[in-house]
């Protein structure tokens, strides 16, 4: 017989600390779990697809619930509720219905329990359910992070025109029209309706990330949100109307109730500033669909990003291509440019399928053991009960309102701290010029006709008596003889301003010429030294429009914006292939922490809440100090970057040592799924590297505003003829990639910015002066004879 010295010592062989009345008070417990969890529970799902069959399975195999699906890929409604029959409970999405008729049939059938696997749960009928003993379950926070910057996203690619460029670079479309000119987010008003938890992210990002100034509409006053820095985010909140009156754009977090149904309709429209964007998140019924198409229409709406839409429930998470809807609204909503339509997939993260099927689980072996659902993270209730009659007199009224804020803050406890932003960068303010009785021609080639409304216009604002040529043709050898003539020329990225071209420049009387962009790589620098030729730039025409655009094509690789518009404009509303991952937390490499790459960066550190590192051959103490006087980032070798990042921006210079800097040896380095985006130079990357990345898979995604070898085709329209760059070609057919056709500078306040600067340039060249520094900081001059 077993002693329980000879039990010792053979436990002894697991480690000194294993007792055995230790091992055999676990053994007892084990016995009790199995026995629990060998109780039959079956669950039916509904709307299930194939990501659901995936993450339960596993999900149930890791917690040992020992629970059987059936899983069903139809809603549950009248017609499929006998699916639910011999079931315990049934596992329901935001478009299944469970009204009071459908609860009785639950109940006959046996069930006992409703599991919502979202946070909403304005399709289920609590009192019925509460009157049948049915519990219903929801999950109160799967991924407030998945949604909040969802919500950014849209807002980014809704203002940046991303899903616009993805659809007419695949078709070959590189042209750059007055339709596709952004705006720059920094400085703008933006108003949170709805300051929950996923409300309270999105403020987060839009005003310490963007520096937007963000205002806030709420029936429950958040101090999350209204409280001073570092406690609050120090934001105020705004009467409903004056929030629609004073704001550039709004984003919709507000559940969906009685009071809040169609709370943007026709009377509203009457209210809001001209040229407002929309973006919802939350619920298609807070926006009356006809007021919206209305205003879209009228130009009161600029644009509107929605990830949901009033009566969307027949349509989402199925596939209509070969068919017929029959909604008109939704209908004329996908055709229109200036909307941007995805199918309820601001939760589809992987974060978010592993909470919600985590969550979900627990509630229904909760249930099945008699306990009930537990509290998410020990924290959210996940219990859903009817509403309670309203309170009459002021006291009640008062206890009402106090369980809300407890409950409130509750939720915010979930928002991870992040640092206070660093000073706010300043708006720029420009003035006419003086004495300007002198005329002075201008040669203005690649010129587009946005570009020449705003030097058209600026001439005329600033007083310039400037006289333009403007040709749509790029500066070449063959085109220099246009610019006989003019003492200035004005050139951009795809010009080619060789030793050549220069030489005959100089010939022709030319006295200065002008890039209006930041880059010269394509100008042979050298020789219009020799030649005694002065050449000038734009160094700061807009830091934040660039880099902004960088946040865009991160935000919409990873969330599949473009994607997901693509296919709801085919009618195909189901969310495979779809799948994104929360941004919080995730490590980014920046490399080139000049002007452009520093607002990145702060976006993603301040804003988003990721881990960002930087590598640069200067170390900036506006980068690497901690606030508030920098932002308080590590620099790194790029190595380091490279092995350890999951997203990677490039901002670096063009230069013979940067050349091809992202080659096969270096993603060789990277982790697997990573994100690169590239906003500088196209040669930085090598093509066939990254197409041989992308097709192993070893890059995830890759959002390209540049592209080697671009020059011959950004900016013009190649959709009815061929494109001899095959890897632009192949680039461009990757569902995982986004190309933008050079245009991250390209936002309404870049536009001023570059034509105040140039003709600052050309003024000070006919006053034999030397052209003034930008900003009283940055250098316009490259080479001068002055």
């Amino acid at each position: 017989r077993w002693q329980k010295d000879d039990m010792d010592a053979l436990l002894n062989k697991w480690g000194e600390n294993v007792k055995y009345e230790d091992f055999v008070s676990w053994l007892f417990e084990l016995r009790e779990s199995r026995e629990a969890s060998g109780k039959k529970f079956k669950v039916a799902i509904f709307s299930c697809a194939p990501y659901d069959r995936e993450w339960f399975d596993k999900t149930n195999q890791d917690l040992g619930s020992n629970v059987e699906f059936t899983y069903n890929p139809e809603q549950l409604n009248m017609d499929t509720v006998k699916l639910a029959e011999g079931c315990d409970a049934v596992c329901t999405f935001v478009n299944d219905f469970a009204g009071a008729d459908i609860v009785e049939s639950l109940n006959k059938a046996g069930v006992k329990m409703i599991a919502l696997r979202c946070a909403g749960f304005d399709r289920v009928d609590l009192k019925a359910a509460e009157a049948h003993g049915i519990t219903v379950a929801r999950v109160p926070a799967y991924s407030p992070y998945a949604v909040g910057e969802h919500a950014v996203a849209l807002m980014c690619s809704l203002n940046r025109n991303i899903t616009r460029s993805y659809r007419n670079a695949r078709m070959g479309n590189f042209g750059l029209n007055g339709a596709m000119i952004g705006r720059t987010l920094h400085g703008k008003r933006v108003g949170i309706i709805g300051t929950g938890l996923i409300g309270s992210i999105t403020a987060r990002v839009m005003k310490k990330g963007f520096e937007c100034e963000v205002v806030a509409y709420d029936v429950f006053e958040n101090p999350k949100i209204k409280d001073p820095e570092p406690e609050g985010l120090d934001i105020p909140y705004l009467p409903l109307d004056e929030l629609l009156a004073t704001c550039d754009y709004i984003s919709l977090h507000a559940p969906l109730l009685p009071s809040t149904k169609h709370m943007i309709n026709f009377d509203k429209l009457s209210i809001m500033k001209k040229g407002i964007m929309i973006v919802n998140t939350s619920r298609g019924g807070l926006i009356d669909t006809r007021a919206l198409i209305h205003g879209l229409k009228t130009g009161i709406i600029a644009g509107a990003a929605m990830d949901v839409v009033e009566n969307e429930a027949p349509f989402f998470f199925r596939n209509f291509s070969n068919s017929c809807i029959d909604d008109d609204n939704i209908a004329v909503l996908l055709r229109m440019p200036n909307v941007i339509l995805t199918p309820h997939l601001a939760f589809f993260t992987r974060e978010a399928l592993k909470t919600i099927s985590d969550t979900s689980l627990k509630s229904m072996v909760g249930v099945r053991d008699g306990e009930g659902p537990p509290k998410q993270n020990g924290k959210l209730d996940c219990v859903c009960r009817p509403p309670k009659e309203q309170p009459k007199d002021q006291k009640k009224c008062d206890g009402a309102a106090d369980e809300r804020k407890k409950e409130l803050a509750t939720r915010m406890s979930f928002m991870q701290p992040h640092p206070l932003p660093v000073n706010p960068l300043q708006a720029e303010a420009f003035a006419p010029f003086e004495n300007t009785e002198k005329d002075f021609r201008i040669a203005f080639f690649s010129a587009t006709p946005t570009e020449i409304a705003a030097f058209e216009k600026g001439n005329q604002d600033y007083k310039g008596n400037f006289t333009f040529n403007f040709y749509k043709a790029a500066l070449n050898i063959e085109s220099v003889g246009m610019a006989k003539g003019a003492e200035g020329v004005c050139i951009f990225v795809h010009d080619d301003a060789s030793a050549e071209v220069l030489k005959a420049l100089k010939a022709q009387g030319v006295k200065v010429v002008a890039l209006r962009c930041s880059g010269t790589n394509n100008v042979d620098i050298k020789t219009a030294k020799e030649l005694g030729l002065m050449v000038v730039r734009v160094p700061a025409y807009s830091a934040s429009s660039t880099g902004e655009h960088a946040v865009a094509l991160a935000t919409s690789v990873i969330r599949c914006i473009p994607q997901a518009a693509e296919n709801t404009r085919r009618c195909n509303f189901e969310l495979n292939g779809l799948l994104g991952f929360d941004m919080i937390g995730k490590k980014v490499g920046i490399i080139g922490a000049g002007r452009t790459g520093k607002v990145a960066a702060r976006i993603f550190s301040m804003g988003y809440g990721c881990q960002v590192m930087v590598h640069d051959v200067v170390e900036k103490p506006d980068v690497k100090d901690p606030p508030p006087n920098g932002l308080g980032l590590p620099y790194v070798s790029l190595d380091e970057i490279f092995t350890q990042s999951d997203i990677i921006c490039i901002f670096a210079p063009e230069k013979p040592e940067t050349l091809k800097m992202i080659d096969a040896a270096a993603i060789e380095k990277m982790k697997k799924g990573v994100i690169i985006v590239n906003t500088s130079r196209g040669g930085l990357i090598d093509n066939q590297a990254l197409i041989d990345g992308l097709r192993s898979g070893k890059i995830g995604g890759a959002g390209l505003d540049v592209v080697q070898g671009e020059n011959a085709y950004f900016h013009s329209d190649w959709s009815n003829k061929p494109v001899d760059n095959d890897d632009l070609s192949v680039l461009t057919c990757f569902n995982n990639v986004i190309v933008t056709y050079h245009q991250a500078w390209f936002t309404e306040e870049s536009m001023q910015a570059i034509c105040h600067t140039t003709l600052t340039s050309f003024h000070a060249v006919r006053q034999n002066q030397e052209p003034p520094v930008q900003r009283k900081k940055f250098k316009t001059v490259v080479t001068r004879t002055f």
